[in-house]
């Protein structure tokens, strides 16, 4: 039987600009949320390599009912998940001095720019088309009417200028016209051109266009947005991925919604094979309604993922 390795922060997380502010505070509790959510960890694979750290001990931590004040805890953290010493203001840890294969991690001073979210630390395949991070934010309100926000962080590997992102969202029903709009990303220098290719009912399939296009070797951020579909009956959303993703991430607030009786994901692989994601789904209610996350890496091209929140019935 196969053992788990020790879990370590990954590459991406430690160039991410968030992380990087968490650990310069010092601050325990949003480290380990950031390592939750960006590198899908449990609290006992976390507390694991760190001697004198455990699962409930995390749990405390994450719930602000205990917080990381010795330096000694702190050294061990930093050496347990190998978070460079200068990134809590420690000198260079042992193993990071001693240990040839150590992860060369970007200085936490110098800001990861706004469009990369590390991106620096992923590597896309050469000829390769890729988002780097796909996140899509629903927001339905208690009626359910309901706006998407998608945005894509894409590096176009190919030898080739990338001009077009295709793309279809279908809605149990859908406002006639949908409201489809691209939305400023801080990046100037490009343009985005929503054009509108065929409509039915519940179905609009459409193209992003990007004025220049997207040179071979470089990368830039889509995003647009989506007003006008309802969710009635059915209370699921699933997503194609056409291109090798990095990272996805779902984020659902459904406004006026109580108690859920059910939530779950499934990813279904390019042979048709289906693995349940419900390990990656967090949720949480507050006093407008449920918030639900949903956090996938490393997707393959015609990978698909489904989120379905299940609510009490009348």
């Amino acid at each position: 039987m196969s053992v788990e390795p020790d879990y370590v922060v990954s590459e991406r997380l430690l160039a991410r600009e968030d992380f990087q502010q968490a650990c310069r505070a010092r601050d325990f509790k949003r480290m380990f949320e950031l390592m939750k959510q960006w590198d899908i960890v449990s609290q006992d694979r976390l507390a694991a390599p760190v001697e004198g750290l455990t699962q409930s001990r995390v749990s405390r931590i994450m719930r602000g009912h205990e917080r990381v004040t010795t330096v000694g805890l702190m050294e061990r953290i930093s050496d347990g998940l190998h978070i460079p010493g200068r990134y809590l203001g420690f000198a260079p840890r042992a193993w990071e001095v001693d240990s040839p294969d150590a992860v060369t991690a970007p200085t936490p001073t110098a800001a990861v720019p706004a469009t990369s979210h590390g991106a620096a630390a992923l590597r896309s395949l050469p000829g390769e088309l890729r988002d780097r991070s796909m996140t899509l934010d629903i927001d339905i309100d208690k009626d359910g009417w309901s706006t998407l926000t998608y945005r894509y962080e894409l590096h176009n590997g190919t030898d080739t200028p990338f001009t077009s992102l295709s793309r279809e969202l279908w809605f149990e029903h859908m406002e006639t016209p949908l409201k489809l709009e691209a939305l400023p990303t801080g990046d100037d220098s490009r343009n985005v051109i929503i054009e509108r290719k065929h409509e039915t009912a519940t179905t609009i399939r459409f193209a992003c266009r990007l004025f220049p296009a997207l040179p071979a070797g470089e990368s830039t951020v889509i995003s647009f947005q989506a007003t006008g579909g309802r969710f009635v009956y059915d209370h699921y959303w699933r997503q194609g991925v056409p291109r090798a993703t990095d990272l996805f991430t779902i984020r659902l607030r459904h406004a006026g919604i109580k108690s859920l009786s059910k939530c779950s994901a499934i990813e279904e692989r390019p042979d048709g094979s289906e693995v349940s994601a419900t390990e990656s789904l967090t949720w949480r209610r507050d006093e407008d309604g449920i918030n639900v996350e949903l956090v996938r890496t490393n997707l393959r091209p015609n990978q698909s993922v489904t989120l379905r929140w299940d609510t009490p019935r009348d």
